[in-house]
């Protein structure tokens, strides 16, 4: 009955208080993920402690189905109207930005004379973004224009690029190691982890699809909607795929085959948003702050270097997919990052320990400083942009 109602307790008190957060922020003009962030260092264990053990219990079954339900409505967002004006831009930029980040992350690192294994695992953990972080301001802002929807969309193409990059870099090692069968094996998975996580979402989708189209107009269908995105997501994780891939590739199916699917995401949209405000004040509150101050040399040049990057790929990108005003500032605008490149981290040094003690603290440590100014600099790029256009 105690932990009840100090579950409970908790809930309520962090749902009424995103309410207050959110109003300062409209009132200070900031991005309500980083006021949320804040919160949950400030009741976190780096603060009043107020959050009592909760962050390590619930934050990671929240980050997966938060991350879900937002891999669902990112593929909902992809509408065969969409992707016939702008897939091919999308595709391109996301490219672009990912190769150059790749890239330039690498090669700073090993003219600053840190290890090949060092330069290339951090290389493939600078791609990955926090979709999260990105869509929810583009949501707070309500930016539908040209930019805002190239941005929706190379942040669903980044993580899958980024998943490519990842599996290359380590293949690459296991080959540098003379341990070819590392390097294929590391190919073998990422060609299952892709496949696997489209056959599934495919799958998924057809089926979701199918029973909306037979649900009389106006009957919730949130009960029927939930149940196949939670069950994508369990399957994807015990068939060792992308949950995130599988679930984007299902939202994908449903927004193109349903007919009656607009009820249907205004739904799933309300839903998110409990899950979204305990994702940021939980992050918040796990964030290793201690480690800023160790961070040294590598974690401020792998800091710079993957923003120099970022910038560099966004003025890279070519003009017949993006505006000559935009380019300045989509690099900018992807800079968040979160689980998905603590996940990386992980698996890396999992499967390379003598990296573990350098590699960890950086990325720890980079998740922190890109979750806090990310979002801001997300929300900075939107208005700039908004500006230029105003003038």
């Amino acid at each position: 009955m105690e932990e009840a109602s100090r579950i409970l307790t908790f809930f309520g008190a962090i749902f009424l208080l995103s309410l207050v957060v959110s109003h300062i922020a409209r009132r200070l003009n900031i991005p309500r993920v980083t006021l949320l962030i804040l919160t949950g260092v400030a009741l976190g264990p780096h603060g009043l402690n107020l959050i009592n053990g909760a962050e390590r219990d619930w934050f990671p079954i929240i980050t997966d189905v938060t991350l879900l339900i937002i891999g669902y409505l990112l593929g909902a967002r992809l509408t065969k109207n969409y992707l016939s004006r702008y897939a091919r831009g999308v595709i391109v930029a996301a490219f672009v930005i990912t190769t150059i980040t790749c890239v330039t992350v690498a090669s700073g690192l090993l003219l600053l004379g840190f290890s090949v294994d060092i330069a290339l695992i951090l290389a493939a953990v600078a791609a990955a973004t926090d979709p999260a972080a990105t869509l929810d301001v583009l949501r707070e802002r309500r930016h539908r224009g040209h930019f805002g929807l190239t941005l929706e969309g190379i942040v669903a193409m980044d993580d899958i690029l980024g998943l490519f990059a990842f599996s290359f870099m380590l293949a690459a090692l296991g080959v540098l190691h003379d341990d070819g069968s590392a390097g294929y094996q590391h190919l073998v998975h990422l060609v299952w982890e892709i496949g696997g996580s489209a056959v599934l979402g495919l799958g998924m989708g057809g089926l979701t699809a199918f029973l909306l189209d037979k649900t009389p107009r106006g009957h919730p269908v949130i009960v029927e909607s939930l149940g196949f995105i939670f069950l994508c997501g369990g399957l994807a994780m015990t068939l060792d795929v992308s949950f995130l891939l599988a679930a984007m590739i299902m939202g994908i199916v449903v927004v193109n085959r349903a007919d009656k699917t607009y009820e249907h995401l205004h739904e799933i949209e309300y839903i998110e948003q409990p899950f979204l405000v305990l994702f940021f004040v939980l992050a918040g509150a796990t964030l290793e702050l201690g480690n800023i101050v160790e961070i040294g040399m590598l974690g401020v040049a792998f800091v710079l270097l993957r923003i120099g990057g970022r910038l560099a790929g966004g003025f890279l990108v070519p003009l017949k997919f993006i505006q000559q005003r935009e380019r300045p500032w989509l690099g900018l605008a992807l800079l968040p990052q979160a689980g998905i490149a603590m996940g990386m981290a992980l698996v890396a040094t999992a499967a390379h320990p003598d990296t573990r003690d350098t590699v960890l603290p950086v990325a720890i440590t980079a998740t922190v400083v890109f979750e806090l100014i990310g979002p801001l600099l997300t929300h900075f790029s939107l208005t700039r942009v908004e500006n230029i256009k105003k003038r």
